[in-house]
């Protein structure tokens, strides 16, 4: 199971930011279980070639499973919120 993080610039003036996103596993008890995290990296905006960051987590089984990915970014010298934007997706990949 493999989830990416990076950004776009949208209106931020910054050119560099502070970026990691993280995997989470969805659980029977209605909770979702971190699986994985990538590197924090200082990445310029996403143009499709690299600049991103990888979590990688090793499938035990091929269940479907509910899976999140949640990225943070930190652009350099600008303020952000606290908000941690996720991708959802079923998966065949149950790491447990």
């Amino acid at each position: 199971m493999s989830g990416h993080g990076w950004w776009k610039k949208g209106n931020c003036t910054g050119d560099r930011a502070n970026v990691y996103n993280c995997l989470y596993e969805w659980y029977t008890d209605n909770s979702w279980r971190q699986k994985a995290c990538s590197p924090h990296k200082e990445l310029r905006p996403y143009t499709g070639s690299g600049d991103r960051t990888v979590a990688h987590a090793t499938c035990n089984s091929s269940a479907s499973t509910s899976w999140r990915n949640h990225v943070d970014v930190d652009v350099i010298g600008e303020s952000d919120t606290s908000e941690w934007p996720s991708n959802q997706a079923d998966v065949p990949c149950w790491v447990g």
